[in-house]
């Protein structure tokens, strides 16, 4: 599959996972956990910087500050995808974020 098909795969499987915890909406969480597994048997790594620090030097992210001060990631709106290639991981999309 394409890497730009895999990762519009992986932004919408985010996608119903976020919404599916949001809205306390378990039943689907152990059937995401494994496809979220699958992916990374197929050598994808996915983080979800969920209430991490965040650091102006993280270049695998793109930060929305909604204040000046802001440290902590409250929100993700799209994840960090690596793609494993020869022994090594190169990132495939920065995460988009908000800290607040």
């Amino acid at each position: 599959m394409k890497t730009k098909t895999m990762i519009a795969l992986i932004n919408q499987i985010y996608e119903i996972k976020r919404k599916s915890i949001e809205n306390e909406y378990d039943s689907l969480e152990r059937n995401l956990d494994r496809i979220f597994y699958e992916l990374t048997e197929m050598g994808y790594r996915i983080e979800i910087p969920l209430k991490q620090k965040y650091h102006e030097t993280n270049t695998a992210v793109e930060a929305n500050l909604l204040t000046d001060n802001a440290s902590t990631i409250v929100k993700v709106l799209k994840p960090i995808i690596y793609k494993k290639e020869d022994d090594t991981f190169s990132l495939l999309q920065k995460g988009i974020v908000i800290v607040g």
